[in-house]
């Protein structure tokens, strides 16, 4: 019995047939590089570039994203100077074929990632305004023509109008609606942070994914080395051993000396991702308590609180970059404004509501059929019976009965 059938045996494999072939392959587990140095060789091996794919892999980028993309489920409204809602069907379905709270996702997140955002016009209406567009990705717009494409709209090779290439195709620039971000894009202002919680990340999952041992085997004093057919056979045994057991059994003829690394305790992995979520937070501008990151006590605040910071802090600059661009001439008429319906939103509790319902309706400020507007319930009416036993409760008058001549 060779020495790798010796290791086989001490692993209870089966010894391997005559006429099954070798797979030579080095099974032994690599060292964890140093935390610099793995940021680097991450960085490197994927060219230097972070996509948006990856940065979501990120559970705090992954987070941050859909809490800024929660304001894609608040609805659009166009109103007038007096603040009455007007009907367009812009407003009403944006894409034919999408909802409207996905299309307002993808637009927030274009521009959260890459500070632009872009929707073609596909229809409009009677009145010349837009009234269905479709959202496109910033990676299929350019403003620049493809190489490919073969310009001819005048001699000079001139277009008579402003065009962008969405999908390698001309769209005239009055048929497209642009979207910029105030806030510089994460995937360039965040980078760093991102990438660095990327590395951090496969650095815990290489420690979760091979707890095992690590060290390196050599021949017993006196004992011949094998040749490499034999080492490899007994790396395998070594490997399919080790993924069924966490201890595994040496023979007498090897010595294997164990390799000390360092401990994600000592690499102060679990420190340095905290910190990189915490970096990611201050990127996206939100509460790191959103993303789990406990950091100081704070003044109480109520949820409703709380919600209005969030927009006013976080959410406000994406909603204006949408309900500005959309407020512009070239999609609305003169005279109205787009906004975001936010009183469901920063809606209080049953009880704070119906007293500041009581307050305004002392005042005069509103009125009953107001207040149940206000809170989604129909017109109060009064069936035949009720108001029938109103007029009953209603005492009636008796009339005078004339006094008698002389008294009875």
């Amino acid at each position: 019995m060779g020495m790798g059938d010796r290791f086989r045996a001490a692993f209870g494999i089966k010894p391997r047939g005559g006429g099954e072939p070798v797979v030579h392959r080095f099974a032994a587990a690599q060292p964890v590089l140093p935390v610099d140095q793995l940021l680097l060789h991450w960085w490197e091996k994927n060219g230097g570039v972070l996509d948006r794919a990856q940065a979501l892999t990120v559970p705090a980028v992954l987070r941050g994203r859909n809490m800024i993309c929660s304001v894609s489920t608040l609805p659009l409204q166009a109103v007038d100077e007096q603040h009455n809602v007007i009907a367009r069907p812009l407003f009403r379905q944006i894409d034919p074929n999408t909802a409207n709270v996905v299309v307002m996702a993808q637009t927030v997140e274009d521009l959260l990632f890459e500070g632009v955002a872009w929707w073609r016009v596909v229809g409009f209406g009677v009145d010349g305004y837009p009234s269905r567009c479709v959202r496109y990705s910033p990676d299929q717009v350019s403003l620049q023509a493809p190489s490919s494409y073969q310009r001819g709209y005048l001699p000079s090779g001139l277009a008579t109008v402003g065009v962008v290439w969405m999908e390698g195709h001309p769209v005239p620039y009055d048929e497209v609606i642009r979207f910029d971000s105030p806030n510089p894009a994460l995937m360039t202002a965040g980078g760093d942070a991102i990438s660095r919680a990327i590395a951090l990340s496969q650095a815990a999952k290489l420690y979760a994914n091979s707890p095992r041992r690590r060290g390196y085997f050599r021949p017993a004093d006196g004992v011949d080395p094998a040749d490499d057919d034999a080492i490899m056979e007994m790396l395998e045994a070594w490997e399919q051993g080790a993924s069924r057991r966490v201890d595994g059994y040496i023979p007498a003829s090897l010595e294997y000396n164990a390799i000390q690394d360092s401990t994600p305790a000592e690499l102060q992995l679990v420190q340095m991702q905290q910190r990189a979520s915490l970096d990611i937070a201050n990127a996206l501008g939100i509460d790191p308590e959103d993303l789990g990151i406990s950091t100081t006590s704070r003044t109480y605040q109520n949820a409703t609180d709380r919600r209005m910071d969030r927009v006013n802090d976080t959410l406000a600059p994406y909603m204006r970059a949408i309900t500005d661009r959309l407020g512009m001439p070239d999609v609305t008429p003169d005279g109205q404004l787009v906004r975001f319906y936010l009183d469901d939103y920063l809606k209080a509790d049953p009880k704070t509501r119906a007293e500041v319902q009581q307050i305004h309706h002392a005042m005069g400020a509103t009125d009953a059929a107001e207040i149940r507007d206000q809170e989604g319930r129909p017109p109060r009416t009064i069936t035949a019976p009720a108001a029938a036993l109103e007029r009953a409760a209603v005492p009636v008058p008796r009339p005078a009965v004339p006094a008698l001549a002389g008294g009875a």
